[in-house]
C-alpha cells in the first residue's frame, strides 16, 4: 500500500474490503467453512480499522495544525508524502499559514520588546494592574523611587507607603492628583494621572506617576521672581515720589525753623499740596495691598450641579446692561439640549464676569463684538467630560511681549487697573481642576479665552 494517491488508497482498501465481504457471503451461504470464516471476518475487521486509521491520520493532522495555532506553537511542518496532491495543496497552506503567525509573531516580539526598553528609559514611573492588583508593569523609574526591585502585587506599594497605595487606588480616571508623600524618610512631590484600557479581555489601570519636586522648585523660584518684579515695580512707583516730596517738605520745616520764621503763604501752599500727594500715593499704595491680600484669600469652591442653560442666562443678564451706552455686540451660543456644570456657581461668576469685563475694555464702543460660547465634551459617550467656555472679542489682540505675562498678579498695561482680574480668574479655575487658556491673533484682531471645566450632558 504505498501509493502515492490518497484517492488510490482509499478505493484499493474499499475493493478489498467489499471483496472480503463476497467472500464472506460465499462461505455462509454456498459453501459454509468455519475456519476461513474465521480468517475472512479478521482479514475484514484488520482493514475496516486500517481505513479508519488511514482517514484519522489526516483529521489528526488538521486537529494538531489548529491546536498548535491555539498554543502559539508554529514551529511544526506539514509533508504530504502518500497523500496526494490534493492534500499537498492543504499541507502547503498548513505551512504558509504558520509562516505568516512566525513572521507576525516575530514582529510583535520586536514591538514588545521596543516598547519595554521606551518604558524602561523612561524619567516618569509607570505601573499597570489589574483587577485583582497584580502588578503587570513596573519600570526601572518608578522602582528608584519607591526604592524596590520586586513589585507583585499593589500590596508591595502598600507595605511603603499606604498614602500612595490608597491614592493609586482612589484616582478618578483621566484626572491628575498632586500627593506629598514620604517614601524611606524622603519627601517627594508626586504627580499621578489613571487610565484604564483592556486587553485580550482584561481590564488593566496604566497609572503615571511624575515626581515633579524639581520642576515645583523652579516654577516656584519663576514666580516668585516674576512676583517680585512686579511688586518691585509698583511699590517703587508709590515709594519714589513718597520719598521725594517728604524730603522736599522736610527742608521746607527745616529752613522755617533755622531761620525762626513763621512759614511763608507759598510755603504752607506747597506743604499742603506736597503732604496731599502723599495722602493720595499712600493710598493708593494701600489699594494695591488690598488687592494683593485679595489674591491670597480666594475661598475653597464648594462643587456643585449647576444647570448650564439657567447659569448662563443669568450671567448674560448680568452683564448685558453695562452695554446698554454702548453699541457693542454681545453673543452667547450655548447647547441645544440641557447641560450640567459642576463648579461652584458664585465664584465661577465672579471669574466670567471678569473675563467679559476684560472683553468690554478691549474692544471698541461703536464696532466691539464680543461672544459667549459653550462648547460640549468632544467624547459625547461618556456622561463626564470637560466642558469648554469661552470668551472671544475683536479688540484688536494682545501684543505679544505681554501675552507671558498677563496672568501674573499686578501686571496691567492699564493706567487705572490692578492687574489683579486675569490672576484671580486663574486661580479660581485652578481650585476648580481646570484649565485656562487664551489665544489671540493681531492680525485678526480677535482674542478668545477658554476655560474648561467639569460638567454632563
Amino acid at each position: 500500500m504505498n501509493s502515492k494517491h490518497f484517492q488510490i488508497q482509499i478505493i484499493v482498501r474499499l475493493l478489498l474490503i467489499t471483496v472480503g465481504l463476497a467472500f464472506l457471503l460465499f462461505y455462509i451461504f454456498e459453501d459454509r467453512n468455519y475456519i476461513r470464516l474465521f480468517f475472512i471476518v479478521i482479514f475484514i475487521l484488520s482493514a475496516l480499522i486500517e481505513l479508519f486509521y488511514y482517514i484519522n491520520r489526516t483529521n489528526k493532522d488538521t486537529k494538531n495544525f489548529l491546536e498548535a495555532i491555539l498554543h502559539n506553537d508554529f514551529t511544526l511542518k506539514y509533508s504530504a508524502d502518500h497523500k496526494g496532491k490534493s492534500f499537498g495543496k492543504l499541507y502547503d497552506s498548513f505551512n504558509l499559514v504558520n509562516q505568516k503567525f512566525i513572521v507576525a509573531s516575530q514582529r510583535e516580539a520586536n514591538e514588545y520588546q521596543y516598547l519595554s526598553v521606551l518604558v524602561q528609559q523612561l524619567e516618569i514611573g509607570v505601573l499597570s494592574y489589574d483587577d485583582k492588583e497584580r502588578i503587570h508593569l513596573a519600570n526601572k523609574a518608578l522602582k528608584q523611587l519607591l526604592g524596590k526591585e520586586e513589585l507583585i502585587t499593589l500590596n508591595s506599594i502598600k507595605t511603603i507607603s499606604s498614602i500612595l497605595y490608597d491614592t493609586i487606588l482612589q484616582l478618578e480616571i483621566g484626572q491628575s492628583e498632586l500627593l506629598k508623600v514620604t517614601i524611606h524618610g524622603k519627601e517627594f512631590q508626586l504627580s499621578i494621572k489613571a487610565s484604564v484600557f483592556k486587553l485580550r479581555g482584561t481590564k488593566f489601570t496604566l497609572v503615571s506617576i511624575h515626581d515633579i519636586h524639581t520642576e515645583l522648585d523652579n516654577n516656584e523660584m519663576l514666580a516668585w521672581q516674576k512676583l517680585i518684579r512686579v511688586l518691585t515695580h509698583e511699590i517703587m512707583n508709590s515709594v519714589a515720589p513718597i520719598t521725594s516730596l517728604s524730603s522736599t517738605l522736610n527742608h521746607i520745616v527745616s529752613q522755617s525753623r533755622t531761620s525762626g520764621q513763621d512759614l511763608t503763604e507759598a510755603q504752607l501752599q506747597s506743604l499742603q499740596e506736597g503732604l496731599d500727594a502723599i495722602e493720595h500715593r499712600s493710598a493708593g499704595l494701600m489699594t494695591f495691598t488690598e488687592a494683593y491680600r485679595s489674591l491670597t484669600r480666594v475661598p475653597l469652591p464648594h462643587i456643585k450641579p449647576v444647570e448650564g442653560q439657567l447659569y448662563f442666562q443669568r450671567i448674560a443678564s448680568l452683564f448685558k446692561p453695562t452695554l446698554a451706552q454702548s453699541n457693542i455686540q454681545f453673543h452667547m451660543e450655548l447647547p441645544k439640549e440641557a447641560f450640567t456644570l459642576h463648579i461652584d456657581s458664585d465664584l465661577m461668576e465672579q471669574a466670567l464676569i471678569n473675563l467679559l469685563k476684560n472683553a468690554k475694555e478691549a474692544v471698541v464702543a461703536n464696532t466691539g463684538i464680543i461672544r459667549l460660547a459653550v462648547k460640549q465634551p468632544s467624547l459625547l459617550e461618556e456622561k463626564m467630560g470637560s466642558f469648554q467656555i469661552s470668551i472671544t472679542d475683536n479688540g484688536g489682540g494682545i501684543p505679544a511681549e505681554i501675552q507671558e505675562n498677563i496672568f501674573i498678579p499686578f501686571y496691567t498695561t492699564k493706567s487705572s487697573g490692578s492687574g489683579v482680574g486675569l490672576s484671580l480668574v486663574k486661580q479660581i479655575v485652578q481650585a476648580h481642576k481646570g484649565e485656562i487658556g487664551f489665544t489671540t491673533d493681531r492680525n485678526k484682531g480677535t482674542t478668545e479665552f477658554m476655560i474648561k471645566v467639569a460638567g454632563s450632558v
